[in-house]
């Protein structure tokens, strides 16, 4: 069986890191496939560009491609629109244009805040799913994204979906974290060990969704690849996200608690809620402009959890894949102690 060359767009990205290191730990061998990763940066790759894809396919000739680039910026991109669908619609589009001439498959990774968590969209989610609404949102719910970032997520998903069909997986993820890059994990460790004593740090309360740690994510899609999906499960999108879900005061009050356990921190820190629409006042006073985010955007990830646990009985995985976003926070900070911080 010949080794599956795959083509990572976003090298520099938490998503692309982690992809990277966890083949990396499998000895470049997963599920019994070994792979050929060639992880390009925005500097090598611009996916908005035609002619930068086709000499990067040219050169790599893909089996695969897993597109981790994104114009993640969400406040920035209401004043930066154009940026905002060159990078996540247009890419993809053109990747998937791409692909569908040469025959490779595409990994697309698209947003939770392509939903608005709006009472109208959630009480229709909550028809979807028989009146149970704490599962998450599910596949066919109706997007309706609050932001440019998120239109623009959605446009991208899209046009991945409207080029390949079942050639393409997209996977909605939520909230996601890990060891490298900016997130929200290590923003508030930063500000916790830097904090001065007594000094509050306050919290986004209302706003609902599920924390995904990177890594497993990196897992669930080499596994995806290395015993492709059978096309018979019907269209391609799917969500991945940490089991359960929080707020991000939650979230902050959990890490703190996690991180204290591990000396990661030597001191609590008082944290106080407070509700979206006070911390954009806050943030406006600064001169900061905050883009609306979804109230509610927690997402299910039965469909795809289902098909897997049928499809790849007995295939090895991370043990942390599909438990509540608090063991995956765990398995996160432990790696993150491991390398002295």
């Amino acid at each position: 069986m010949s080794t599956p060359s795959v083509l990572l767009t976003g090298a520099d990205s938490q998503l692309s890191r982690a992809l990277t290191r966890t083949l990396a730990k499998a000895g470049y061998s997963f599920g019994g496939r070994a792979f050929q990763v060639h992880a390009l940066t925005h500097a090598q790759l611009d996916i908005g560009d035609k002619q930068s894809i086709a000499a990067a396919f040219a050169d790599v000739k893909p089996n695969w491609v897993i597109n981790c680039a994104a114009y993640n910026a969400v406040d920035r991109a209401e004043m930066a629109a154009d940026e905002a669908y060159r990078v996540n619609s247009l890419g993809p589009e053109l990747l998937a244009t791409e692909c569908a001439l040469t025959g490779a498959r595409l990994v697309h990774i698209s947003s939770d805040y392509v939903f608005s968590g709006e009472p109208a969209e959630v009480a229709a989610q909550a028809l979807n799913q028989c009146g149970i609404i704490n599962s998450g949102f599910i596949e066919n719910a109706t997007p309706a994204p609050l932001s440019v970032y998120g239109q623009s997520k959605l446009a991208g998903e899209q046009a991945v979906l409207r080029i390949l069909g079942e050639r393409a997986i997209v996977i909605r993820t939520a909230w996601l974290y890990g060891v490298d890059g900016h997130n929200f994990v290590k923003t508030m460790l930063r500000l916790m060990a830097s904090a001065p004593d007594g000094q509050l740090l306050t919290v986004i309360n209302d706003q609902i969704g599920s924390p995904t740690w990177v890594d497993a994510l990196a897992h669930l899609i080499w596994q995806l690849i290395a015993s492709p999906l059978k096309v018979s499960v019907g269209s391609g999108l799917f969500h991945y996200a940490g089991q359960g879900q929080c707020s991000w005061y939650e979230f902050a009050l959990e890490i703190q608690r996690q991180a204290l356990a591990l000396k990661l921190l030597d001191k609590a820190v008082p944290i106080s809620a407070i509700d979206s629409l006070s911390y954009a006042a806050k943030a406006l006073a600064k001169g900061n402009k905050l883009a609306p985010r979804p109230s509610y955007s927690a997402l299910n990830s039965d469909k795809l959890r289902k098909i897997l646990t049928h499809q790849y009985t007995g295939f090895s995985h991370c043990p942390e894949l599909w438990s509540d976003w608090r063991l995956q926070l765990k398995a996160m900070l432990e790696d993150y102690a491991a390398q002295g911080h």
